[in-house]
């Protein structure tokens, strides 16, 4: 057992690999065991280290938000929606000009997810971002709009790559697309907006896919919103 836990030891690998490393070895001895070659599994009693779960899709801070927006250039409507309205990476990808109601002020999307539709509200500051959409069709975002799920997600790829790039320069900690959704839901929390609107506002919400699911508390939702830290102006486009 000894030499099997300076073995381990001696590996320059995560926890995750030394264990996955001694299952390897630990299957052969347990074969060995089997045609009588060894009495007992030495691996059996070998010591592996604690692993420690990664948290992936951290809570994006203001200094990272500053960095992003200020770097972010071709991505940075993207990154703006993500933030500002929760919704999951390939939902903002697949959202097209048709879908925005700049006079009402809502967004009417498919969760791909539930494959629920919902009509949520947008803030006067996404708004601003996305700009006069008069005359606009199609994909807002057409290197990523694909409905073949597959394409979709190998699409994704390009604003994730141009997110940890941003983050990595400014010797920042990894983060994720998904990132952007926790930080809209604790920035929300943060200006105590009750859980059930919360859930609605990130379409936890299910209903049947022909049938648009609207905020329950729409205007209340839009003051929230509206309350929402700007980390857009920090930057030059």
């Amino acid at each position: 057992m000894t030499t099997y836990n300076g073995y381990i030891d001696w590996l320059t690998v995560s926890a995750k690999t030394k264990k996955n490393h001694l299952g390897v070895i630990s299957l052969m001895f347990k074969q060995a065991m089997l045609e009588g070659h060894i009495a007992q599994n030495p691996c059996e009693n070998a010591t592996l280290p604690r692993i420690v779960p990664k948290v992936r899709h951290r809570q994006l801070t203001a200094k990272d938000l500053k960095a992003i927006f200020k770097k972010s250039s071709k991505w940075r409507l993207y990154y703006a929606i993500l933030l500002y309205t929760g919704l999951r990476a390939g939902d903002v990808a697949m959202i097209c000009y048709e879908n925005i109601d700049v006079k009402g002020k809502k967004i009417t999307q498919l969760i791909r997810k539930s494959r629920t539709v919902h009509e949520l509200p947008l803030s006067d500051l996404l708004l601003k971002e996305i700009g006069s959409i008069k005359g606009k069709r199609g994909p807002v975002f057409p290197t990523l709009y694909n409905e073949n799920e597959s394409k979709l997600n190998d699409r994704l790829a390009n604003p994730r790559k141009c997110l940890q790039s941003i983050l990595s320069a400014a010797k920042l900690p990894k983060a994720t697309l998904h990132s952007f959704r926790h930080t809209f839901n604790n920035m929300l929390l943060a200006e105590g907006l009750e859980i059930q609107d919360r859930q609605s506002l990130m379409t936890h919400s299910s209903s049947e896919v022909t049938k648009i699911y609207t905020h329950p508390n729409a205007k209340l939702a839009a003051k929230y919103l509206n309350k929402l830290p700007n980390y857009l102006n920090n930057s030059k486009k």
